[in-house]
């Protein structure tokens, strides 16, 4: 039976760390297609709008008409730069995420080599330990079948 790893509680700690941390990188990630889902709506809007105020300037002129549709407009335009400056945020907030996720699970996966190179030494001393005993078995016997044909 192989010996308990010393530094299984930290190992189990690390793994669970990076565990949050991906959840957590993957909840940014769900949050950011989001975003540009709601970008690429307002891109939308923002297209309808303009053609509906370069159709508003064809034809009979509606100063009120078209005074709403430059709002609309302007506003849409507001809330785009703002859903820009979030997704650049949040695009930022991923990539750290990232690289915290990477740093730990290098962390977590030197610890896996320190077990599993422990383990290797572990199994090399096991095959010594009975290599030796079966030196020692052999010897008796040579000796106990030496003591018998004396």
């Amino acid at each position: 039976m192989s010996p308990k790893f010393s530094l299984q509680n930290v190992l189990d700690l690390r793994h669970g760390k990076v565990e949050l941390l991906e959840i957590e990188l993957g909840k940014l990630l769900s949050n950011h297609q989001q975003t540009q889902a709601l970008l690429a709506s307002l891109q939308g809007h923002q297209a309808s709008l303009l053609d509906q105020l370069s159709a508003a300037l064809s034809g009979e002129i509606d100063l009120v008409k078209m005074s709403l549709l430059r709002l609309n407009v302007l506003q849409v335009g507001k809330h785009i730069d703002m859903v820009l400056l979030e997704l650049k945020k949040q695009t930022k907030e991923i990539e750290a995420k990232r690289a915290e996720t990477v740093k730990a699970k290098q962390a977590e996966e030197t610890l896996e080599t320190l077990k599993r190179n422990r383990h290797e030494i572990y199994l090399a001393e096991q095959l010594q330990i009975e290599a030796q005993t079966l030196d020692d078995i052999y010897i008796a016997r040579a000796f106990h079948n030496q003591q018998q044909g004396a």
